[in-house]
Parts: C-alpha cells; structure tokens; sequence
C-alpha cells in the first residue's frame, strides 16, 4: 500500500450532515497537508458546489463515512 505524503490527492467520504454542502456527494477529492501516520492525516478538501475548500483534521483511513482512501486504480 502507498505510504501518505504532504501533496497527494485522496478520496474524502462525506457524512451525511456534510453531504448537504457537497448537493449529495458521496465523495470528493482532498489534498493530504499533514501526516501523522500511515493511517491518520489532515485533509483540505475540495467542496463541489462551491469556490471554497475545508479543512478536516485527523482523518482516519477507511471505508466509512468521515475517512479517507486512495483513489481506485483505472
């Protein structure tokens, strides 16, 4: 598995009260700007229906909603 670095691109699950400012987005891209681990970073992410971005800290990685994963190979 890859290792997280400051600068990568991820995948941000949305919770459900997040997806309201995402207009129902599952899930949108982030950009890794801390590494505390091989499982834990801080995230900006990019929101879809707006100019702004968000900043999430100590996200886990994972499947569930609130976590990040690598986007899958095409």
């Amino acid at each position: 598995m890859a290792k997280p670095t400051i600068g990568r691109i991820v995948h941000y699950k949305n919770t459900e009260a997040e997806k309201g400012f995402q207009q129902g987005a599952d899930t949108v891209p982030a950009l890794i700007t801390r590494v505390f681990s091989d499982t834990c970073v801080n995230l900006t992410i990019f929101q879809d229906a707006a100019e702004l971005t968000r900043r999430q800290t100590s996200v886990m990685l994972g499947t569930e909603p609130g976590t990040w994963a690598w986007p899958e190979r095409v």
